[in-house]
This record gives C-alpha cells, sequence and structure tokens, in this order.
C-alpha cells in the first residue's frame, strides 16, 4: 500500500503536478526523518518547524520563516536541500505530469491512469492525498467506471482502438488535508514547482540555480509511467 501525495504548481502557460508515493511501511521512518530535518534547520538556521514550506512564497522571499530575515538566496539552498531530502526517504517514489494550463483536468486524468497501473505492476494499492485547493474527486469516480485508454499499437486484441480500463488500484475518494498540517503535502509541492521551473524556467529564479533543482529528484523518479517522455524521466505529458 502507498500513500499518495499529490500537489500542483502552475503559471500562466504550464500546470504541473507531482505525487510522492510513500510505501505505508515506510511511512513513520520517512516522517521521522522529515521531522528531525525540520529540526535540524531550526537550529542551524532558526527555522520555525510548524512554518509551511510553500514553494513559491518560499524561494520567492515571501513570509516570516524565522525569527530573523531569510534571504532568497539562502532559502534557494534550503529548498534544494529539501530536495535532496526527499530524494534519500527509503521507498519513496515520485509521478510527475505536465501540460498547458488549459488542459490541466486531462492531465490529472493521465497521471491519475499510470498511477492506478504502475500500483498494479508493483503489487500495490494506493490512498491519494491532497491538499485542499483543487477537487478531482468527480474524475476519479468516473475512471473507476469509464477509463478508455487507447491503445499504443493502434488496437487493442480485441480490434478497438480504445479499451476500458478501469481505475482499480486507487482505492476510496481522494482524502484532503490542510497543506500547513503535512509534511508530506509541503514536499510534493517543492517537487512540484521545482518541476515548474525545470520545464518552465524564468531568469529570476535561474539565476538562484532553481532551473537545475529538479535533477535532484531523477534519483526517485518513475521512468516506466511515460515513455515517450523526451527527458527519459517517466514525466507524464499531454501529447
Amino acid at each position: 500500500m502507498h500513500f499518495c501525495y499529490i500537489d500542483d504548481s502552475g503559471d500562466d502557460k504550464t500546470r504541473v503536478f507531482s505525487v510522492l508515493g510513500v510505501p505505508t511501511s515506510e511511512w513513520r521512518n520517512c516522517f521521522s526523518q522529515i521531522r528531525d530535518f525540520r529540526r535540524e534547520l531550526r537550529d542551524r538556521l532558526g527555522i520555525y518547524v510548524t512554518v509551511e514550506f510553500h514553494a513559491t512564497e518560499f524561494v520567492g522571499g515571501r513570509g516570516r520563516i524565522a525569527p530573523t530575515d531569510v534571504f532568497k538566496g539562502t532559502r534557494c539552498r534550503i529548498f534544494n536541500e529539501t530536495l535532496g531530502r526527499i530524494s534519500s526517504l527509503p521507498g519513496v517514489r515520485l509521478f510527475n505530469a505536465s501540460g498547458p494550463k488549459a488542459f490541466e483536468s486531462r492531465i490529472y486524468e493521465r497521471l491519475l491512469t499510470r498511477i492506478d497501473r504502475t500500483m498494479k505492476e508493483w503489487g500495490s494499492q494506493a490512498i491519494l492525498i491532497s491538499d485542499e485547493g483543487k477537487d478531482y474527486t468527480w474524475l476519479l469516480r468516473k475512471m473507476g467506471v469509464v477509463n478508455f485508454i487507447p491503445s499504443k499499437y493502434g488496437s487493442w486484441s480485441t480490434g478497438t482502438p480504445a479499451k476500458n480500463i478501469k481505475v482499480e488500484y486507487i482505492l476510496e475518494d481522494i482524502f484532503f488535508r490542510k497543506s500547513d498540517r503535512s509534511y508530506f503535502i509541503q514536499l510534493a509541492d517543492f517537487c512540484a514547482y521545482a518541476l515548474l521551473r525545470s520545464e518552465n524556467p524564468i531568469a529570476s529564479k535561474a539565476k538562484y540555480g532553481l532551473d537545475k533543482s529538479f535533477d535532484l529528484l531523477k534519483p526517485i523518479c518513475t521512468p516506466e509511467c511515460f515513455a515517450k517522455d523526451h527527458r527519459k524521466l517517466g514525466i507524464i505529458r499531454e501529447l
């Protein structure tokens, strides 16, 4: 079983989603490591243990995260350090999807399909946990009944171009939590923002190297999710 924490990031052109898949058998260990990391940041830099890590505000220098000012350069180094810690969490895997903002629901649909198929291949099941920003429960429910998938070879063995492969390995509806109450949703947000700035770099963030930050997450990406990804990282795309 996997807890799958999902969050998104975007700008005027692009919408991305990142999902941290945490094996339930490793959940407590992962949580302890993240809690200890937050305590390390408190001891080294004064970063409040309970302050929410929201990537856009965090790297933008907004919000009071410590008793004294923490400037953008330091925040970006903390951002990258956090991504490195995510990559070291035991058993954790990362699913990603990217596409035009106008096709957001289609991107989400493709992401759910790949999570479901991957769970089947892993002999696992998933419970989705999201922040309260977007509610795609309706889509997940629909896909549990109707989810036509086109064959990559042009047709299935039945001779039809598409097959109804219902979502079966994602259990229940999506669970929602306030992001300020969940370290793991905050980590998914950091991953999504790193993906966004990698897919769509901007000069104000590239000068801090944030256009390269996503490379730190390569060890936990799932390339098997989307073989057509030109980056060979399994980033699911709306073609």
